[in-house]
């Protein structure tokens, strides 16, 4: 009778470690768990639980053949991976942000389980992203024309004072108080130079050191048409 009680408290035990293994944790998923044999194999082989520990024993093969696996089969795979690369396309005219496209590719060749990405999945979300840009790009671009039109339709820093006293106004100020990378940065960067409110408060500041300059004699503003030339290359041209 004692011998039938431990055989079933084994039984009962080994059913409690497969339905724990069967939550695999983080922790557990590079690990292989294996079995003690001993923990099934401690009641007395006699009749009935001969047959039992027969078919624990069968059992446990069986689940150990099906954890193992083939080893020549997984010799196969290992041989046929392949090192998963991509030839993936941008949009004409679209700059390429060499070091994110790299960093793209691997991320996509880990995704899926480790397969990686199809060439055509992965393209698809280049493409998806490109197109994502190229709207932000063309949005900018409205605001920007929008903001020359609000410059040019201003009276005081619009019209015929923007290139004979708004420009030279604007960078006289950038010099004096931003130094030669202000300057570089209104002169390249449309989000500073083609500002409407950056100007307008840039041309008050260049208003006053004129009236300074002028009060000590000196010259009131660098040439209008040159300064014009090289803020606005494309407006100073007619």
């Amino acid at each position: 009778m004692t011998d039938e009680i431990q055989a079933e408290a084994d039984t009962e035990t080994a059913g409690d470690e497969s339905t724990a293994n069967d939550q695999t944790t983080l922790l557990a998923e590079g690990e292989k768990t294996t079995d003690d044999p001993a923990d099934k194999n401690d009641a007395d082989p006699t009749g009935d639980q001969d047959k039992n520990a027969d078919k624990t024993a069968n059992d446990k093969d069986e689940t150990a053949e099906s954890e193992d696996g083939d080893p020549d089969k997984e010799d196969g795979d290992d041989d046929e991976a392949e090192p998963i690369t991509y030839d993936l396309k941008v949009q004409e005219g679209m700059e390429v942000d060499e070091v994110a496209l790299g960093s793209f590719k691997e991320l996509a060749a880990a995704m899926n389980d480790g397969k990686g990405l199809s060439q055509e999945d992965a393209q698809k979300l280049v493409d998806f992203r490109a197109e994502m840009v190229k709207g932000a790009m063309d949005q900018w671009e409205t605001t920007f024309s929008e903001w020359r039109g609000e410059i040019q339709a201003d009276k005081q820093i619009g019209g015929d004072n923007f290139q004979s006293k708004t420009v030279p106004n604007v960078l006289a100020a950038a010099e004096k108080y931003g130094g030669a990378e202000m300057v570089k940065l209104l002169k390249t960067d449309k989000m500073y130079g083609e500002n409407p409110h950056i100007i307008r408060m840039l041309n008050r500041v260049g208003e006053t050191l004129a009236e300074d300059k002028a009060e000590r004699g000196g010259q009131a503003a660098p040439p209008a048409k040159d300064a014009a030339e090289i803020m606005y290359p494309k407006e100073s041209k007619g």
